[in-house]
């Protein structure tokens, strides 16, 4: 008991809680211009080849490193100079975001479905916007010892958010309106726009950004050359970042295979479709959830790295059970192994793989490193996706998983590749052991 006392110490620092709550704000609108806009779309009776298309406004989130620089630089006149650059931007933002979901809230996609579909694209795009300050926030204001904790919270609070736009929503507009469900969901903004006026602006390094409205004399390719470049190639050294853009790509290969392709496949099994519902939304949430408590445990005890490689072999295991589940077929015991197994890693790595790319990131560009890092897996996840469905239709479920899971061993080779390209002391994250703080 005394152990379990000291490994949960790590979640109790006051700023973790800012963090949870951050957490939920970024997962709030997440779904409400995705399955829950796609629910509303068809109970109006819109073509289903309309509400396929609907799912571009969803791009931003794909496409945010393009402004991520923007927001990691520019000051905003007076607000910036009473409430720092980050907390500025974050007000702005989720002002935006409000304003876009009222007026999401206010369409009616049978008879104004262009403007249902403006207010969606611009739901998604000060959505994007915000999440690239959240996560500047978490990466700024922790320590190195409390990233992996930062990362751990803030996915679990990402997935309670998701939860309150997909459940609570779904729930809302069946027992009201969806002009009443989306209503609530802004509110939901305001209360965070109160929590970013209470809490107080991270440090910032002694290097400072280039303020460029105040930069009168340099010309337009200088100016785009701070805004721009400067902050991408301080990332990475070209070899180092080849090596760590291909572990991002085999890293995310099992998760996302197996998230996109878990229910297509528990179907052909013949599970129905409350089996399906009670073991993976119900039992596999809970175990999402202590999946990422645990891996902000693990990233505090053993360094970022170790935990890394760790979170590798599980998603090994996690192809492995699936490969099991489609020898054996249908048998519910061992779907309850199964999406336990996979759900417990899918939490853990969520977690231990944002503070892998947060250890990459330098201020003052934070925003900027974090989002292009995250931007590429995020359109690895959506290439992914749409390949493993295309490849399932070719061979057996059996050799599918099989297949997901040997990438594993071009991670791990890459990880290591990464980890002898880096100085030791790149980040406090990158050593050996990050232990408890004794007292």
């Amino acid at each position: 008991m005394a152990l379990l006392r000291q490994y949960l110490q790590i979640y109790t620092h006051p700023q973790l809680l800012v963090i949870l709550i951050l957490g939920f704000t970024s997962g709030l609108p997440f779904l409400l211009t995705l399955s829950t806009l796609s629910f509303w779309l068809a109970e109006s009776g819109v073509g289903k080849t309309t509400i396929g298309l609907f799912m571009l406004v969803g791009i931003p989130y794909s496409l945010k490193f393009l402004w991520a620089p923007v927001l990691d630089q520019l000051r905003i006149p007076y607000l910036t100079d009473k409430l720092g650059r980050r907390r500025s931007w974050a007000l702005i933002t989720q002002a935006g975001l409000f304003l876009s979901l009222v007026s999401l809230a206010h369409s009616d996609p049978t008879q104004t479905i262009a403007f249902t579909a403006f207010s969606a694209f611009f739901v998604s795009f000060f959505s994007a916007s915000q999440d690239i300050i959240i996560d500047t926030y978490r990466i700024e204001s922790l320590e190195a010892n409390n990233q992996g904790a930062g990362a751990a919270v803030e996915a679990i609070g990402f997935r309670f958010g998701m939860l309150a736009s997909g459940a609570g929503a779904l729930y809302l507009a069946h027992v009201f309106t969806w002009k009443m469900a989306y209503l609530t969901m802004a509110a939901g903004i305001i209360f965070s726009m109160l929590v970013f006026c209470c809490i107080s602006e991270p440090k910032r390094s002694k290097v400072t950004s280039l303020d460029i409205h105040q930069k009168k004399l340099l010309t337009l390719r200088q100016r785009l050359n701070a805004l721009f470049i400067v902050p991408w190639l301080q990332l990475l050294h070209k070899r180092e970042l080849i090596y760590l853009l291909g572990f991002i790509f085999c890293f995310r290969i099992s998760d996302t295979v197996l998230n996109a392709m878990c229910a297509p496949f528990l179907c052909d099994l013949g599970f129905s479709k409350i089996e399906f519902a009670n073991v993976t939304k119900v039992f596999g949430i809970s175990l999402m959830v202590f999946g990422g408590l645990i891996g902000g445990i693990i990233i505090h005890q053993l360094g970022i790295l170790q935990a890394t490689v760790m979170c590798i072999i599980l998603q090994g295991i996690s192809c492995l059970m699936f490969v099991i589940q489609s020898l054996i077929g249908y048998h519910l015991s061992v779907l309850m192994i199964t999406v336990g197994v996979e759900s417990f890693c899918s939490g853990l790595v969520a977690a231990v793989f944002i503070a892998y790319l947060s250890s990459f990131c330098r201020q003052p560009y934070t925003a900027t490193h974090f989002t292009l890092l995250y931007s590429f897996a995020s359109l690895c996840r959506v290439a992914t996706s749409a390949l493993a469905g295309l490849v399932a239709d070719h061979i057996t479920w059996t050799i599918l998983f099989l297949i997901t899971g040997a990438f594993i061993f071009p991670a791990i080779y890459m990880i290591i590749k990464i980890a002898q390209l880096r100085t030791p002391h790149s980040h406090p994250l990158l050593e050996k052991q990050v232990r408890f703080s004794r007292g």
